[in-house]
C-alpha cells in the first residue's frame, strides 16, 4: 500500500466538517452508491449485526457495471434514497462506526490523491457545506504543508499515480497554473484562455521542462505578451447560451437531476423571460444586460469566489494531467489530446456555472447573493461532474466543433464589452 509522508491541503479542508441531518442536498439520496469489495464481503457474513432489524446483506447487491474492487457492489436503493438513510443520518455509521460504511461513504466529499510521498487532500464542491467551505472564504484556498498527521483513510478512497519521482515537479507545475488563475491584473476569462496556451504549451513535456514552461508563461501573461490575441477575441452571447443549454439538456437525458439544480435552471429561464415565443437574439439581449447589471459587479465584489471554484478544480483534479481510464482508475499523462480535453472540461464547466449564474442573476438582480451561487455551483457540481457519461458526452459535441480547442472555450467564456 503506498504511503505518505507529507500532507498538502488547501485550507478549507481542515475546516470543512459533515452538517449531518441539517444539509440541505443529503449525499444519500439521488445517487448511485457504489460499495467496495471489502465492504460488501463484510456485510454478507451471517454474523454481521443488524441495522434495525434488517440484514446488512440486504442493504447491498453486485454491482454489473463494476470495474474494479472500489465500485464491486451498490447499495439497493430505495426508489432514489439509500435504505440506511434515516431522519438524516446514516443508520449503520449511527448503529455500527464507520469501519460499517463504504470507502466512498466514509471519503465523500473529501478527495485523496498521492503523488510522490505526498498526499493531497481537498474537497467535491457537490456538498453544500464544502461548497460554502472552499466558495465564500478569500482564504480557503490557501495551501497548507504538514507532516502526514495519520489521519485514517481507506485505500478504495484513494488515487495513487504511479511515477513517485514526479510529486514535486507536478505541484510546482500546478502550483503555476494557480497562479494563472489568481492573477487579478487581467480579467478571469482571460486566465481561463491563457491555460489554454499553457495547455499547448506542455503537451509533450517532461514535468521538469514543464516548470521552466510554466514560469515563463506566466511571466508572459503578466507583462502582456498575449493581449494581442486576447483581445482580438469577440464574445458571443447566443453561441454562449445555445451551447450550454444544449449541454443541459443533454445532461437531464443521461441520468437523475436534483431538485435543487432545476430550481437554479428555471430561475435562470425565468430570469430571461423565456417564452415560447422567445428568440435566441432576445435571450442574448436580455443574458448580456444582466451580466453587465448584476453578474460582473457582484464578482468584482467577490473575486476570490470563481476564483476558488478553479484552483479547487486544478488542485483536485490533478488538472491537466489526469486522464480516466476505461475501469475509472487514473493515470498520469502529458498526451496532446487528454490535456486537450482536460482544458475543455474546466472552461466548459467554468462557462456553465457562469452562463446559468447570469440567468440567476437575471432573476434576483441586486438581490444576487451568495446563497445563490452556493446553491447553483453545489448543485451543478452534483449534477455534471460526477457523471462520466455526460462529461464523454460534452467532450464529444465540443471535439465536433471545427475551431482550436483555446476558441471553442474563448467563445464560451469570455465576457461582452459594454456598449460605447
Amino acid at each position: 500500500m503506498p504511503t505518505a509522508q507529507k500532507v498538502r491541503q488547501p485550507r478549507s479542508f481542515a475546516r470543512f466538517r459533515c452538517t449531518g441531518s441539517a444539509c440541505e442536498d443529503t449525499c444519500c439520496e439521488g445517487w448511485g452508491v457504489n460499495v467496495d469489495r471489502a465492504t460488501f464481503e463484510k456485510y454478507q457474513d451471517p454474523l454481521a449485526p443488524q441495522v434495525g432489524g434488517r440484514a446488512l446483506a440486504g442493504l447491498v447487491e453486485i454491482n454489473p457495471a463494476g470495474t474494479s474492487s472500489v465500485n464491486y457492489a451498490r447499495i439497493r436503493m430505495d426508489g432514489i434514497r439509500c435504505p440506511a438513510l434515516q431522519e438524516g443520518l446514516c443508520s449503520v455509521h449511527q448503529t455500527l462506526g464507520e469501519s460499517y460504511i463504504s470507502d466512498l461513504c466514509s471519503s465523500f466529499p473529501r478527495v485523496l490523491n498521492l503523488t510522490g510521498d505526498v498526499m493531497e487532500r481537498s474537497l467535491h464542491l457537490s456538498c453544500p457545506e464544502a461548497a460554502r467551505m472552499v466558495l465564500l472564504d478569500p482564504d480557503a484556498m490557501a495551501f497548507e504543508e504538514l507532516m502526514d498527521d495519520g489521519q485514517p483513510w481507506r485505500s478504495g478512497s484513494l488515487t495513487s499515480l504511479p511515477d513517485s519521482t514526479s510529486g514535486d515537479l507536478l505541484h510546482q507545475v500546478r502550483a503555476l497554473v494557480i497562479a494563472v488563475i489568481q492573477e487579478r491584473s487581467r480579467p478571469l476569462w482571460q486566465r481561463i484562455v491563457s491555460l489554454g496556451f499553457a495547455v499547448e504549451m506542455l503537451a509533450g513535456m517532461d514535468l521538469a521542462c514543464a516548470v521552466t514552461a510554466m514560469e515563463e508563461h506566466l511571466s508572459k501573461f503578466r507583462a502582456g505578451f498575449f493581449d494581442e490575441i486576447l483581445n482580438r477575441q469577440q464574445a458571443d452571447p447566443v453561441l454562449q447560451l445555445e451551447t450550454v443549454l444544449e449541454l443541459i439538456v443533454v445532461r437531464l437525458g443521461v441520468d437523475y437531476t436534483s431538485p435543487r439544480f432545476l430550481q437554479c435552471y428555471r430561475e435562470l429561464m425565468q430570469g430571461l423571460e423565456w417564452t415560447d415565443q422567445s428568440t435566441m437574439q432576445e435571450l442574448a439581449t436580455r443574458y448580456n444586460e444582466a451580466a453587465d447589471d448584476y453578474f460582473l459587479p457582484f464578482i468584482s465584489r467577490h473575486q476570490h469566489v470563481l476564483e476558488n471554484y478553479l484552483v479547487n478544480h486544478v488542485f483536485r483534479t490533478l488538472f491537466p494531467y489526469r486522464r480516466r481510464q476505461p475501469d475509472q482508475s487514473f493515470v498520469f499523462d502529458s498526451g496532446r489530446a487528454p490535456m486537450q480535453d482536460a482544458f475543455l472540461l474546466l472552461g466548459m464547466h467554468y462557462a456553465m456555472i457562469r452562463t446559468l449564474l447570469i440567468g440567476v442573476a437575471a432573476l434576483h438582480r441586486h438581490n444576487l447573493n451568495s446563497d445563490h451561487v452556493i446553491q447553483l455551483v453545489q448543485s451543478y457540481s452534483r449534477a455534471f461532474q460526477h457523471i462520466v457519461s455526460f462529461e464523454t458526452l460534452a467532450l464529444e459535441s465540443l471535439n465536433k466543433k471545427p475551431e482550436h480547442f483555446i476558441r471553442k472555450i474563448a467563445v464560451l467564456v469570455m465576457d461582452s464589452p459594454k456598449p460605447r
